[in-house]
């Protein structure tokens, strides 16, 4: 098999020695429960048209106090030809990094890299042309360096003994001389590797023939969120941005930028919802999906729904009539928490008359508030919009929009309060679903507010001059669950 090429512990010790010379940390992607961070001094090859790397995920401060752990370290091998990752080895670190468990992974299982997820990120970072201080040779010069040095330091590394923890006993530390202690290892990690169990064994694949491996693409780094201190009365500026030009939800769960599609749809006549699925190849589940958005909402399980944990702050805007709807643009630090993830707050946008329906009752209109997280996950809030009294924030945004189509505009010294969007009751029902604009993108998580907000007779037959209608019709339930608050 082509792994048993070089020995796990020569592996082992040859990348840890390495990557103790000076180590590289790089962010990849991070949110408010953990950063994820690649050592770049540590990539090597170990076999032809496969790497070895450390990273590590550090925890935010409140999940690090659930967790019992600040840091954890991982050694992963990457297949740069079959686009998968196995992981090797394990350590956890509290937050003075002592290190509180050290394990080898029993049964490596190799994993497929899903397109657009931290995974991915990581994989094509460590699947770069590997050259200079990564050279085989090199490193291995490098090692013998590291090795002479470690023998003459005197500093110690405080290690734990890791022990079942009874109570509320915490494992107790004792110091041991760094020369012996196993390196502190640091690698790319898989999704959720630290919240579930080796994965089971299964066979090992047949012995592949080597071949020189191809450069994947330059990928853009994304740099660390670090939260700031966050008064109810903040203002968030927006950089300036190319405008997104296609309307919907946004990209798909890889996150992909919006752009003009070379085919044009409609909402009615030959590009209109019964064709999209024709269209384009890449627009098929339009036609084909099973869990397609929006939908008649009926017959939900009412239950003790966790609430959405809302923290919208004011922000400056860029608005664009893209030619299928008004859509705003918000600047970055307002988000929700629902069911253990964070997601941000991308953009909003509006529809009329309103694309779902509740027991067969449509509405006026209705706005997408539209929100991602780093695994490029897509959760969209739809607040209902029925006649009534006029919405101050919604007429600050027809005061503003452009006077052409595709054309975004942010006015200076404006801001929006996104709380205003929200209903006074956060009653909801909640579903999964898709994108209802092409490519009709599905495992969008739908969250659907009881109480309608309102807008006046005016403000509604503003938006209905530009779009008198630019709704998807209601597509098929097919069995799928639906929950709403009690």
């Amino acid at each position: 098999m082509r792994y048993r090429m070089r020995p796990l512990a020569a592996l082992l010790a040859l990348v840890g020695t390495t990557s103790a010379l000076a180590a590289d940390w790089q962010t990849v992607a991070s949110d408010k429960k953990r950063t994820i961070e690649l050592d770049r001094a540590s990539i090597l090859q170990s076999d032809p048209g496969t790497k070895v790397a450390w990273g590590r995920i550090v925890l935010s401060e409140a999940e690090a106090a659930s967790a019992g752990y600040t840091t954890v370290k991982a050694l992963n091998r990457y297949d740069c030809k079959s686009q998968t990752f196995a992981t090797i080895k394990r350590v956890y670190l509290d937050a003075e990094s002592a290190v509180l468990k050290d394990e080898k992974v029993k049964v490596e299982k190799d994993m497929p890299v899903a397109a657009g997820s931290v995974d991915e990120r990581l994989w094509r970072d460590v699947c770069k042309p590997a050259g200079g201080a990564n050279d085989i040779s090199q490193l291995a010069k490098n090692a013998s360096k590291a090795a002479q040095a470690a023998q003459s330091a005197k500093s110690d590394l405080r290690v734990a003994d890791y022990r079942p923890v009874k109570g509320s006993e915490k494992p107790v530390v004792t110091r041991v001389n760094e020369a012996k202690a196993e390196p502190e290892p640091t690698l790319p990690i898989k999704k959720n590797f630290i919240d579930k169990p080796a994965p089971p064994p299964k066979a090992e694949p047949a012995e592949k023939p080597a071949h020189a491996e191809a450069a994947p693409p330059e990928v853009r780094r994304v740099p660390a969120y670090v939260p700031p201190p966050r008064p109810r009365q903040r203002v968030v500026r927006m950089a300036p941005v190319r405008v997104e030009a296609q309307a919907g939800h946004g990209p798909a769960a890889a996150g992909t930028p919006l752009e003009h599609h070379e085919i044009h749809w409609t909402y009615d006549g030959e590009g209109g919802p019964a064709n999209w699925g024709v269209l384009k190849p890449d627009w098929q589940l339009c036609g084909s999906g099973e869990r397609q958005s929006p939908i008649d909402i009926r017959d939900g399980i009412k239950v003790e729904l966790e609430p959405i944990k809302f923290d919208y702050q004011l922000s400056n805007f860029r608005i664009v009539d893209n030619g299928h709807t008004v859509q705003v643009n918000v600047g970055p630090g307002s988000s929700i928490q629902v069911m253990g993830r964070y997601y941000d707050l991308v953009q909003f946008h509006f529809h009329r008359p309103s694309e779902e329906r509740i027991n067969g009752k449509g509405f006026e209109m209705v706005v997408h508030l539209v929100h991602k997280d780093l695994d490029g996950r897509l959760a969209v809030v739809a607040v209902l919009l029925e006649r009534g009294h006029a919405h101050p924030l919604v007429q600050t945004l027809w005061n503003n929009l452009p006077l052409e189509k595709n054309v975004d505009y942010s006015p200076d010294g404006v801001a929006i309060d996104l709380n205003q969007l929200l209903p006074e009751g956060r009653s909801y029902y909640t579903y999964m679903g898709s994108l209802t604009t092409p490519p009709c993108s599905e495992g969008v998580m739908w969250m659907v507010m009881k109480q309608p907000a309102q807008l006046s007779q005016e403000q509604i037959a503003i938006f209905a001059r530009l779009y008198p209608m630019n709704a998807r019709p209601v597509q098929s339930i097919r069995g799928r669950m639906i929950k709403e608050s009690r």
